[in-house]
């Protein structure tokens, strides 16, 4: 529904009536809980705070009879909260995390913000790292981890927050494994580039994977977090989850919202009507710039202010029309960066009303102290531009009150577009935060704006806003987290499944073998060729070509001539390179199953993977008929993976606009024509010798089989070897379990069975 201009919305998006189903609960787990613990002659209270998550999260929590696990805001001398604490936390279903101050000034202060949140805002040069503060941070997410662990019920859905509890998730899932565990980062997640900088950056990004699901505000943030786990861990990584021992890990961009019809039912309060009426007064006519931050070097202030000054520079006549409010929210004060911050922030603030102001009449009205609701609801009322320009936020609810705040569709946005809500505000104008003059310009801009324009602008901001509120937020996350349980690894074949399966083999009229040689059927080896066959592998192939109504087909990403080197005196069908060469049983040659490109592309690409070649010892390049590999099987662990990083993204870029494809293997990155692949080979066998009861089974252990897994069928009975997260149906351990399975199985059958009493007759 779009809002027409000037009309106030009135239908409210209240919180759902349940978030939860039965049996279940919330556990939630920040840094600081939402309560303000006061102690007086009647004892201790604690007060529930209001607004942003605690709000969100207050409905979900209090449903399920849930707790609330966090540091109340006062650190303890002796590392413990006395009783009477516990029990006011209590009684609003919280428990107390006690922090010493020494562990406070080096879990929070130091690691949380001199390391964390500077260098994940891109701040870098104000990021000081000491590993003893690290293993601070991990004692204290340790101590947040056992408390949930000490309440947590198998039913339960567990929900951390924030950079201050990057361990948690990973401590908790070490623990108990089924656990449904989400994790939501509210700060940006930066480039890889920058996160790489992080001397523990393996560990935290562990811990967050820890989680069946990780939230962020934005895409971009999702895209960063994607590319740090490629490049820091190497990991299989698509676009909305990532694979990671054996799991699947959702990851979601779900920007938080707010509570819009607080700022609308508090506008029409008659203590937000009288603050108006004196701001109206204090303006004098004047149209007002408004400012709402904290005190915080990435909140872009300092730019802010001396792009208004810029703008009076540019008309001077400004002065006697225009002023602008900034409300800087005291924080962090005594850490030296702020009070430097502020210092300069005064500095500016003097310096433009000192070259501007006259007696009685200033254009820059500067606060460091906190407003009241009422005073800010009735600040967003009156502003006629709202200017919100961090230099790097993770969303800012400033923009999202803002808009919701306006009593009618008037008003103008101003958002920084390095500020997580600008993802959602594309209506607003946005700026560079970095450049004064350009923000400058916007603001002349915003005050010249026509009233239908900031209609157009503003209604479909509103409309968005109180859709997408922070009750939305909570179910779209809740539910991802409960989601994310069902994305299980695939099962082991055992018990009854298998017994099912081994009674579908046995009474098939015909059965249909795929199945992949390096890793499924052999395990792997140092160089592909020392993978040759052994004894055991051959006397098995040799024993399923000689049973009638077993049809044999090995589907490799070996080349012809090596399949028919190593195993072509079985009489198996071949499927050679990824599904380009084919091999029936009984012919000699092999046949291209699609028509061959130019190979115009290999120098080039042979150019590359040699530079990548000679930076790690011990990988080397295999050159096939149709394509290229490297292979890093043997080298160190550490540096091929990231060269192989490297060399993935590089040839996935280069060769964005040719008819060819990359593929990250076990230990190996090929380049090969587009359009090869095992599962279209395999479906087209299957297609042509297979008719709809025959049985049908699909082996593999790589990347690469994913597709023949995906095309083989619903009724083909498809098998991962190893522990991975697949397409296939079920799961065996390793190739010795493969190879024991098709033994027993074979075994099963009286052809076989007729064949080995013959053979034992004759010794």
């Amino acid at each position: 529904m779009t809002v027409a201009a000037n009309q106030v919305t009135t239908e409210r998006v209240d919180a759902p009536a349940t978030f939860l189903r039965e049996g279940e609960r919330l556990l939630l787990a920040s840094n600081r809980l939402p309560v303000t613990v006061q102690r007086d002659e009647h004892g201790v209270r604690a007060q529930m705070s209001s607004g942003g998550i605690a709000t969100g999260l207050s409905h979900p929590h209090r449903e399920g009879k849930g707790l609330w696990i966090g540091w109340p805001g006062a650190p303890s001398p002796d590392g413990t909260l006395d009783a009477e604490v516990q029990g006011a936390l209590a009684e609003q279903g919280m428990v107390g995390i006690a922090l010493t101050p020494e562990e406070h000034e080096a879990y929070y202060n130091r690691t949380c913000n001199r390391v964390l949140w500077p260098l994940f805002h891109y701040f870098t040069h104000n990021v000081t790292f000491r590993h003893d503060d690290w293993q601070v941070y991990e004692r204290v997410n340790r101590r947040f981890a056992d408390a949930l662990l000490e309440h947590a019920r198998p039913s339960d859905i567990v929900f951390v927050h924030d950079f201050h509890l990057l361990l948690v998730p990973a401590m908790l899932r070490e623990a108990l494994p089924e656990l449904r565990i989400g994790f939501f980062l509210h700060i940006p997640f930066p480039s890889s580039e920058i996160y790489r900088i992080l001397p523990t950056r393996a560990a935290a990004l562990r811990g967050m994977l820890g989680a069946d699901m990780i939230g962020f505000h934005t895409l971009d943030y999702v895209r960063h977090f994607r590319s740090a786990l490629r490049r820091v861990l190497g990991l299989d990584v698509r676009s909305a989850e990532v694979l990671h021992e054996g799991r699947r890990v959702r990851l979601l961009a779900e920007p938080l919202g707010i509570v819009p019809e607080e700022w609308q039912e508090r506008g029409r309060t008659p203590e937000v009507a009288a603050e108006v009426a004196r701001l109206r007064e204090a303006a004098a006519g004047r149209r007002v710039i408004l400012g709402v931050d904290r005190l915080d070097y990435t909140k872009g202030i300092p730019n802010r202010l001396r792009a208004f000054g810029e703008l009076l520079r540019s008309d001077p006549s400004l002065v006697d029309r225009v002023m602008m409010i900034q409300v800087a929210v005291p924080s962090r004060v005594e850490v030296e960066e702020y009070r430097r911050l502020k210092d300069e922030v005064d500095r500016i603030a003097g310096r433009i009303n000192g070259e501007f102001g006259r007696p009685r009449h200033v254009p820059l009205h500067y606060y460091f102290r906190s407003v009241p609701p009422a005073v800010l609801g009735a600040l967003y009322q009156v502003a006629d531009v709202a200017l919100v320009t961090p230099l790097r936020d993770g969303l800012n609810l400033v923009a999202k009150e803002y808009v919701a705040a306006r009593q009618r569709d008037d008003g103008v946005l101003i958002i920084g577009e390095f500020t997580g809500a600008a993802w959602e505000l594309g209506e607003a104008i946005h700026v560079n935060p970095y450049d004064p003059v350009a923000m400058a310009g916007a603001l002349r801009r915003a005050l010249e704006m026509s009233p239908e324009e900031q209609a157009r602008r503003m209604a479909p901001m509103r409309e968005r806003v109180r859709r997408n509120n922070v009750h939305v937020w909570v179910r779209h996350c809740v539910d991802a987290i409960r989601d994310a349980q069902h994305l299980s690894p695939t099962p082991l074949l055992a018990g009854e499944v298998r017994r099912a399966e081994e009674e579908r083999w046995r009474q098939s009229r015909q059965r249909h073998l795929f199945l992949d040689y390096d890793g499924t059927l052999r395990e792997f080896e140092p160089t592909p060729e020392a993978a040759a066959p052994t004894p055991e592998v051959l006397q098995l192939l040799n024993a399923l070509t000689q049973v009638s109504g077993v049809s044999t087909w090995v589907v490799s990403g070996r080349p012809p001539q090596v399949l028919e080197q190593w195993l072509g005196a079985t009489g198996c069908g071949f499927v050679a390179e990824h599904g380009a060469f084919l091999r029936r049983p009984g012919e000699h040659e092999f046949k291209l199953m699609f028509r061959r490109p130019p190979e115009t592309w290999r120098p080039l690409i042979l150019e590359v993977m040699r530079r990548f070649a000679d930076r790690v010892p011990g990988s080397h390049i295999e050159e096939k008929p149709l394509g290229v590999a490297w292979h890093y099987r043997q080298c160190d662990p550490v540096l091929s993976s990231w060269q192989a990083r490297e060399l993935f993204q590089h040839l996935d870029e280069f060769l964005s606009s040719e008819p060819l494809e990359v593929i990250h293997g076990s230990k190996v990155i090929e380049v090969r024509p587009m359009g090869m692949d095992k599962g279209t080979a395999v479906h087209i066998l299957i297609r042509e010798t297979a008719q709809a009861s025959d049985f049908v089974l699909a082996a593999g252990d790589d990347t690469t089989d994913e597709d023949i897994f995906r095309l083989c069928g619903k009724d083909a009975l498809t098998l991962l070897v190893g522990e991975r997260e697949s397409a296939a149906r079920y799961r065996v351990p390793d190739p010795a379990a493969m190879r024991q399975l098709l033994r027993d199985w074979l075994a099963l059958l009286p052809q076989a069975q007729a064949a080995a009493a013959e053979a034992g007759r004759r010794r």
